[in-house]
């Protein structure tokens, strides 16, 4: 039996009114553009990590309706980013801390200190907090996650890890005589996250008071040298893998996969990241890890504390859409975000909150060792908009040694030089 004519006229406008609606509320709602590299966010390929990141912006949208999140995958360097932010394309991103200086200085962030929720900047680590205010006082992001490099180790043919530089020499000489394998492997193109901890824990200063980079002058100098000498005695011996000279975390490990190597230097995730998933389940049960061995003379260990903040974009035309991204970031960046996010990355959260609450990390022998160097030793490198020029300066010095086209004192030179430059044009 049909319905009466009225009927349907009386749904048709019930729909047509409600279809305005929805587009009227879909217009009046502010789109957060957000940019971040796939593997941290809802579309990266590992099902554990699309689950955590979807879920975190489906409870945005739940918290704040008014607001749309849009995420623009990126590839996450340092040159696609800067694009970006120059053309004011995006509203929030995800950025390594050691790029946040220089952008904070130059004035692409905005402060997120009127935005935040009361006492939100006391719930994270110190730390983090102090250094991004270093620069100039204002809180242009927050910090999502930290970590710091590992020596990870197959145990059925390393059986007592080296502490010291001096036992990681003779550890490796051990290995290369009685298994013709290399009993160590760094990532030379991340060289500075592994050693600038070292340095300070040998005293080392990479600016003075005034700001001016003093890493390679007088006793800094000798400490660099020191250094580098003991990277370029593992490689000219052929201790450790020639092609590690010229590669960062990702391409150090075909060696490994292929058994050549029972030692390495890398991130703490590197065994959900890694190992896990391309060793076989029987091989994996052998690998564990320990902080990384640091110079004898230092007599102890500092750990670069790394990770990545999620900056606001300043966008003074448009304060609306700059509240917006300051409420994504806060949320991206509150107790259950950072739980579920850092668990499916493998990282540290900057919260000690979500540490001291999930048994997590406290039962993974992995995240026990990282939040255990970081404890006792943790380094952050200096929020100086010349550091990402120094750390550039040393990490192609270091691969003219070890690749021995230049000797440490040609390389240093030539870095210094840099050095000098790039502080002069400022």
């Amino acid at each position: 039996m049909h319905k009466p004519l009225h009927r349907l006229v009386a749904v048709a406008v019930a729909l047509a009114a409600f279809a305005g609606l929805a587009a009227a509320f879909a217009q009046s709602q502010v789109t957060v553009r957000y940019l971040v590299p796939q593997w941290a966010s809802s579309r990266d390929t590992r099902i554990e990590r699309q689950i955590a990141f979807q879920s975190v912006i489906d409870s945005f949208h739940l918290r704040y309706p008014q607001y749309r999140l849009e995420q623009v995958i990126g590839p996450g360097s340092q040159v696609s980013i800067s694009q970006a932010l120059a053309d004011r394309d995006v509203d929030a991103v995800w950025i390594n801390h050691a790029w946040y200086a220089e952008w904070q200085a130059a004035g692409l962030f905005a402060d997120l200190t009127p935005y935040l929720s009361d006492g939100a900047e006391a719930e994270f680590f110190d730390w983090t907090i102090a250094a991004l205010r270093s620069v100039d006082g204002r809180l242009g992001g927050l910090w999502h996650n930290t970590d710091t490099p590992l020596l990870f180790y197959d145990g059925s043919v390393i059986t007592e890890p080296p502490t010291t530089w001096s036992e990681l020499r003779a550890m490796a000489e051990r290995v290369f005589v009685e298994t013709g394998k290399y009993g160590i492997s760094f990532p030379i193109r991340n060289f500075t996250q592994y050693t600038m901890g070292m340095f300070a824990a040998m005293g080392g200063e990479v600016f003075d008071a005034d700001g001016v980079p003093v890493i390679l002058e007088s006793e800094n100098r000798a400490r660099m040298e020191r250094i580098f000498d003991f990277f370029r005695d593992l490689y000219l011996t052929g201790l450790a893998p020639a092609a590690s000279a010229a590669a960062n975390h990702d391409q150090q490990m075909p060696p490994v996969y292929a058994g050549d190597v029972v030692a390495l230097v890398s991130n703490n995730n590197a065994m959900p990241r890694y190992l896990r998933p391309n060793l076989p389940p029987d091989e994996v049960a052998n690998w564990a890890a320990v902080p990384v061995p640091y110079p004898d003379e230092a007599g102890h260990g500092r750990y670069v504390a790394g990770g990545w903040v999620i900056a606001l974009v300043a966008n003074p035309d448009d304060p609306a859409k700059e509240a917006a991204a300051a409420a994504w970031i806060e949320h991206m960046t509150d107790v259950a975000a950072l739980r579920d996010t850092n668990k499916a990355g493998g990282w540290v959260p900057t919260r000690p909150s979500v540490i001291a609450a999930d048994p997590f990390y406290a039962d993974d022998p992995f995240m026990v060792t990282t939040v255990g160097a970081l404890n006792a030793g943790g380094y952050v490198v200096p929020f100086h908009p010349l550091y990402t020029v120094v750390t550039t300066s040393i990490t192609e010095a270091i691969a003219q040694v070890v690749t021995g086209q230049q000797t440490t004192a040609q390389a240093l030179d030539a870095a210094a030089e840099t050095l000098r430059r790039e502080h002069a044009a400022r």
